[in-house]
This record gives structure tokens, sequence and C-alpha cells, in this order.
């Protein structure tokens, strides 16, 4: 990792599940081995209220892992929490090049940044600590059950629930699973970065990892062939992400790059001599239009 890192993320409040008002911001600065976060959430004004505990998250598998940071207190009408850490041991936790974002809850309210400002899936988040017991106890059952092995290859595969009933209907009707040439690129990746999952007009799975500035940097440039493709870097600078896709059918495994943009004929014509002939329209978290969606180009 590099030396010097700085950035802000804004947080946001959460109701059910759902991205909220603006609530405050989280400043980070690391240098030299040494972390300085920053919290603020503003707009409270009780002295009576309960403690809010504030965690810093990463990705594992199908959760949001949070280690806890501490207690935020009343400061000026506002809550705040600010603290010092390794770098590369957050609290004694994973390091600030594995961590997503910052998750807040107290007295039924929560709270979330995610550092390239992307919605938070707030339902799957566990502390570290809740997370360790339910690993623990999950373990002890499956060994009980004689299934241990089960579940070893289980975590192995790292399929969403879906993918995993696509896989046994193949082998109840007695058909293999198609080729997967980098499949354990992708569960590198989707073990590090959120996920979003879609589904096509043609029934096939699709499965998108959103990469912005901090991820790219953290993917060797030789594993996705990103290279040096004039309208990927000219759609990457101009909306600051790009789109990793997996599809998957009965019979095929296919992965692509997704270059943001807007579907018109002119873009259509400038999108093909690149490579990029499917456009895919994405309606979730990127969504900016009926016409906002991915410029598509197999990855081979």
């Amino acid at each position: 990792m590099s030396d010097y890192k700085r950035f802000v993320s804004y947080i946001y409040g959460y109701n059910q599940g759902e991205k909220g008002e603006n609530t405050g911001f989280v400043k980070v600065n690391a240098r030299g081995g040494e972390c300085k976060i920053w919290v603020h959430v503003k707009g409270f004004y009780a002295h009576r209220q309960k403690p809010y505990r504030v965690y810093i998250f990463t990705q594992r598998k199908e959760r949001l892992e949070g280690q806890y940071l501490g207690e935020l207190e009343s400061r000026n009408g506002a809550l705040e929490w600010n603290g010092v850490t390794d770098t590369d041991s957050l609290m004694g936790g994973f390091s600030l090049d594995e961590s997503r974002g910052i998750y807040i809850e107290g007295e039924n309210r929560v709270f979330a940044a995610e550092w390239d400002d992307y919605p938070v899936d707030v339902d799957r988040f566990e502390p570290l600590e809740r997370s360790a017991r339910q690993a623990d106890v999950e373990k002890n059952s499956e060994k009980d059950m004689g299934e241990s092995q089960e579940v070893m290859q289980a975590a192995q595969v790292q399929m969403p629930v879906r993918e995993r009933a696509v896989q046994s209907g193949r082998e109840q009707a007695g058909t293999s699973a198609p080729a997967d040439p980098r499949r354990k690129q992708w569960e590198y990746l989707a073990s590090r970065f959120p996920a979003v999952r879609y589904q096509d007009g043609d029934g096939g799975i699709l499965s998108g990892i959103r990469l912005g500035n901090r991820e790219l940097s953290r993917i060797p440039r030789d594993k996705w062939g990103l290279g040096n493709n004039s309208f990927l870097l000219h759609g990457f600078y101009q909306h600051h992400h790009l789109l990793l896709i997996r599809r998957e059918t009965d019979t095929q495994v296919g992965y692509y790059i997704g270059v943001p943009g807007i579907y018109n004929e002119k873009e259509q014509m400038l999108a093909s001599m690149f490579g990029f002939e499917e456009f895919k329209v994405m309606k979730g978290p990127d969504g900016g239009g009926e016409n906002f969606g991915y410029w598509c180009r197999l990855l081979k």
C-alpha cells in the first residue's frame, strides 16, 4: 500500500435498509503506518441518549464484518469519534486497504458511509465478535452432523444462493457445470468488494463488482486485461468507476468489463470501434436514468 492516504466520505442515515439523507462525514488520514479517523454525525442535541457504537467494516463473503472502533461522544450538538490506530491493523483487525466504510448503530438508528459513496447493504452487517461466535456455532453443529467437509467446500466455492440452486439443478439433471476459467479471480474480488446481482432478459445470472480508483489500484493489471483502451479510459474518467460482470447460464459462464455511459447511436458506434458491442441497462445502485448502463466487452 502507499505510504500516504487521505480521503473524506459522507455518512447517510438508513431506514429499513434504504439510504437516506446525508448526516455527516468521516475523514481518514493515513501516513507512516498510522491511521487517524474522525467521525462526525450532525443533528444530535439529546444529552441522555444511549451510546452510539461505530465500526469500520470490510467485505467477507456474504457479510459486511465490522471492527469495533468505539462509542460516539456528544460534542456541540453532534456526535463524534476520533482515534488513531495502525494502518495495517485497524484496532487489531483488518487493514485500511481491506476496509470498505463506516457503520454506526444506536437507539434503533443506523448510519453508514462507503468510501466511494456506494449504498451500503446494512442488513448484511455483523460485528466481528458476533461473526466469530456464529462461525463457532455453525462449525460445531456441522461437525456433530458429520457434514464439515461439505461445508468447507461450500465456503470455498462462495457462490450466491441462487447460483447454488442453479448448480444443484444441473446435477439432478445429469448435466455438468460450464467451464469457468476465471472463477478463482472472481472469488478473490467478490470476497473483498461488494457485488450487486441482477438477472437479464435471457434468464442469465449477472453479478457486477463496481471498481473505483481504490479497487483498481488493488487489482493486478495483468489479471483482467484492462489495457489502455481509449473508450474504457474515457468512461472511467467521466464516471469514476468500471463494472466487472459475471454472467452465468445453464451452458456457459462469461466475464465482461463494463464501461458506464448513456446509450445513443453516436456512443454505440464509438463503443463498437473499441470492442464494446453490447449495452446493458443496469437498474440498481448505479441507476442514472433509463438510458444509463454499461457498454460491455467479453474478457477472454
